[in-house]
């Protein structure tokens, strides 16, 4: 039975599809209106080694995001058929949107903005693929995609716990708040595990030193142990990590304004077209294949900002709230921090497996 991939290797590969497929089609003036062309377009392009080439080249920055490009394209068919398709009917849709703009205003290339930026793009640019134009002014723009189905809520943010603690703008509000997460995590949660020696404490059941999280093993086999007699007990205990984090994350966000303008500004995809923005951002979401562009209200209310408040949903397990208001404006941000896989003893990674690693979601507004 074929092994397809899953996680993060298959995200990536789905963005590829939808982000690099319609890029390379466009700069080679193609018109491709199913997905089975399109796949067989884009691996004839690969099997010749034209990448690097041509009107294909347009789409890249540097050497390193062709050689990229070659590997996903080869590992696209690793992704399971049915996602497979569905994304490249999304690099249908996505392709389509490229010409309805060309005839408003003629595109010079489509570049992937996959690991380097077009130059003159700030490296923290939300943009996955960059129109450049023949004419006019922006020069270029940045295009942010999600693909999806008409009623489905793609997150515009999608991060992790530890990483955003890690962010200049909350490092710079509270250079302690990563080490005070780990010290509440200790107490409210992991000393909570049965059997654990008492040579383990808030101190060392966690390693936070380096890039990657690094738990005591003591600490590890202890939650494998709980899992395997009771996941009741084990589930509860991940409530209360989530919880811990969802309110650490309220609490950094109710005490700096600032910090939470620069990270909201910084990470949540803003919609700046038709702003004074130099590179512009257009979010751009693909349903089968077609593709729309969305209106973003918190885009327009982030310059009035004067006043947020975070606060935890108290009927849910991972969800919480970002109130932004300017005036008698408000908008809630719907924040979701939850496990980024189950757990199981041959990947303990999910839940209590994954510490301060929780996925951190923004997924819109209401």
């Amino acid at each position: 039975m074929a092994k397809f991939i899953t996680g993060g290797k298959q995200t990536t590969i789905n963005s590829t599809i939808t982000e690099l497929f319609p890029a390379l089609a466009f700069n080679n003036k193609k018109v491709i209106n199913d997905a089975n062309a399109m796949e067989d377009y884009i691996v004839g392009l690969s099997r010749k080694k034209s990448l690097n080439t041509g009107a294909s080249r347009k789409a890249f920055v540097d050497g390193g995001d062709v050689k990229s490009a070659y590997t996903f394209i080869d590992d696209m068919f690793r992704v399971r058929p049915e996602m497979r398709k569905e994304k490249l009917n999304n690099a249908v849709g996505i392709l389509k949107y490229l010409y309805e703009v060309n005839k408003a205003r003629p595109i010079e290339k489509v570049i992937w903005g996959y690991r380097a930026k077009p130059q003159g793009v700030p490296g923290s640019h939300a943009g996955d693929i960059f129109i450049s134009y023949r004419v006019g002014s922006p020069k270029i723009a940045g295009i942010s995609l999600k693909a999806g189905t008409a009623k489905s809520a793609e997150p515009k943010m999608n991060s992790y716990v530890r990483t955003t603690l890690k962010k200049d703008m909350w490092v710079k509000s509270d250079n302690q708040s990563e080490n005070k997460l780990k010290i509440k995590l200790w107490k409210q949660c992991y000393s909570k595990l049965p059997g654990l020696p008492t040579s383990v404490n808030q101190n060392n059941y966690l390693d936070i030193s380096g890039k990657n999280q690094k738990p005591n093993p003591e600490v590890a086999a202890a939650a494998l142990r709980l899992f395997k007699s009771s996941v009741k007990k084990f589930d509860e205990l991940y409530q209360i990590q989530n919880r811990v984090c969802r309110q650490h994350m309220c609490d950094l966000i109710n005490k700096d304004l600032n910090a939470t303008k620069e990270w909201i500004g910084q990470e949540f995809r803003l919609q700046t077209q038709g702003s004074s923005d130099e590179v512009p951002l257009t979010l751009v979401k693909a349903v089968g294949s077609k593709a729309d562009e969305q209106g973003d209200k918190l885009a327009k209310l982030y310059p009035k900002i004067n006043r947020v408040k975070a606060y935890l949903n108290k009927g849910s397990v991972q969800e919480w709230f970002i109130d932004v208001i300017a005036g008698t404006q408000k908008l809630t941000l719907m924040m979701t921090i939850r496990s980024d896989s189950e757990y199981r003893e041959a990947k303990q990674k999910g839940k209590l497996g994954a510490y301060m690693g929780l996925k951190l979601l923004y997924r819109g507004y209401k």
